[in-house]
């Protein structure tokens, strides 16, 4: 082959496009007998577990925090572009009307996009993965959607009937299962009898968090801490009862029965036996104790070597940090800041990276909506309310260091302090304007300075 030949071969080379050798979905072989005790925790106890006071307090607080509320953001693909006014708003009247009416989670209807982030993001805490359908509807010149519904996880817990090496199941949901020969991801929901239903791949918007491990989720990791908070909260219920109403022991008193016989006091020792097995049989805080001559009753102290309390609220503490990474927001924070600002920080891309992961793929589904309606020249951009409430003082005093450098205009100084806008229209007669009349003022207060000038203001600030 001449250099050009090779030459010429180089580039055609270059220029085809890739033929990928690897697989990024495979199947991992064990040995025969192999039992991987990692998977025994199925999808109802990941689901049964989410009945725990502090893991719903610590998803339903979790999800307060990073999906409080958004906005559609229509904008511009080529931000120069200035002519997409129109049809800014001609879409976003459409993505109101839409609103209103998509978003079926469960029995509840109508809960719009935001509704079905918040149980797409539930869902995939649970079980690392959540599913959503669509439905289209042809409305006038509109492809709108008919309905948007949250599909629960917990339904796809069941096995296909599918076999050999070209279907992967699902780890957590047996249900879901990749079609290596296809190459893509179909869908068994199993109804609650019968066989499970394969739902069509098209109208199903699948959600995975890939950075975590596809055999974990982050309930089903923390299953081990809960199950050993389950046990340590029955040690301490039982450590309580003990403690509250103490065993109780009675025994017959030698030394009594001595003096009892030296004093020629009738005594049957049977007798005694009898009354104290009665007293140790009957034992309860609500019944009275009478201990006749020649017996005593004895409540001997409990000692406790380890606090099933101190236990207790350890595990809760490592439940509720997990959920909100506290352990490696405390780690970065002491290497980026010295203050709660450093925290804060760190909060805020946990939060984010939640938005992201959970809102995206909605994100997107809105995005091809647009396209289908033509509006090819837009994308949705979910603009997430803040978490925090915002430092009104902090505020006040940017605005005020704006106004006092003469970077915003007295109307927007009102404006973002929430003050009455004064007017620059003149009455019907010619009468000073509200902004005049503000400027007469101001001029009379915080004029001419100097020996001759305003007494009220000696000072050269205006504000």
């Amino acid at each position: 082959m001449s250099f050009l030949d090779r030459l010429f071969h180089r580039k055609q080379s270059e220029a085809a496009a890739p033929e990928m050798q690897g697989r990024p979905v495979v199947r991992y072989n064990q040995p025969y007998g192999y039992v991987d005790r990692s998977t025994v925790v199925s999808a109802d106890r990941i689901a049964a577990n989410r009945s725990i006071p502090i893991v719903l307090e610590s998803l339903s607080g979790l999800s307060s925090l990073c999906f409080s509320g958004f906005e559609h953001t229509l904008k511009p693909i080529d931000s120069s572009d200035d002519k997409q006014g129109p049809n800014i708003e001609k879409a976003m009247a459409q993505i109101r009307l839409q609103e209103k009416r998509i978003g079926r989670v469960g029995k509840a209807r109508k809960l719009s996009t935001l509704g079905l982030v918040r149980a797409a993001a539930l869902d995939g805490w649970s079980f690392r993965q959540a599913l959503s359908e669509y439905a289209t509807v042809q409305e006038g010149g509109w492809l709108n959607f008919a309905e948007v519904q949250h599909l629960p996880a917990q339904s796809f817990s069941t096995a296909s009937s599918l076999g050999g090496n070209d279907y992967l199941a699902d780890k957590i949901l047996p249900g879901v299962v990749f079609d290596s020969k296809q190459d893509l991801t179909r869908f068994f929901q199993y109804p609650g009898s019968g066989q499970p239903t394969e739902l069509e791949p098209d109208g199903i918007l699948y959600i995975e968090d890939a950075t975590v491990p596809d055999d974990l989720s982050f309930l089903k990791v923390l299953n081990p801490i809960m199950e050993q908070w389950k046990e340590v909260r029955r040690y301490g219920m039982t450590a309580e009862k003990r403690v509250a109403v103490p065993n109780e022991t009675e025994r017959v008193d030698a030394s009594d029965l001595v003096k009892m016989i030296t004093a020629k006091v009738p005594v049957k020792v049977q007798d005694l036996i009898d009354h104290c097995d009665d007293l140790a049989e009957n034992q309860s805080f609500a019944n009275k104790k009478v201990a006749i001559p020649g017996t005593r009753i004895e409540y001997p102290p409990i000692s406790m070597p380890l606090d099933p309390w101190a236990a207790d609220q350890y595990l809760k503490d490592e439940i509720c940090d997990f959920f909100f990474r506290r352990n490696v927001l405390k780690r970065v924070e002491q290497a980026i800041s010295s203050t709660d600002s450093g925290a804060k920080a760190l909060l805020d891309i946990h939060i984010s990276s939640e938005r992201e992961l959970w809102g995206k793929p909605y994100e997107g589904l809105w995005n091809w909506w647009l396209l289908e309606n033509g509006f090819d020249g837009l994308y949705d951009e979910f603009e997430w309310w803040s978490w925090t409430p915002a430092d009104k003082e902090k505020e006040h005093q940017r605005n005020l260091e704006n106004f006092r450098s003469h970077t915003i205009t007295i109307q927007t100084f009102c404006k973002l302090e929430g003050l009455p806008i004064p007017s620059d229209e003149k009455g019907p007669k010619g009468e000073p304007s509200e902004l005049d009349i503000l400027i007469e003022q101001h001029n009379r207060i915080f004029g001419a300075k100097g020996a001759d000038g305003n007494v009220l203001n000696p000072k050269t600030n205006t504000v």
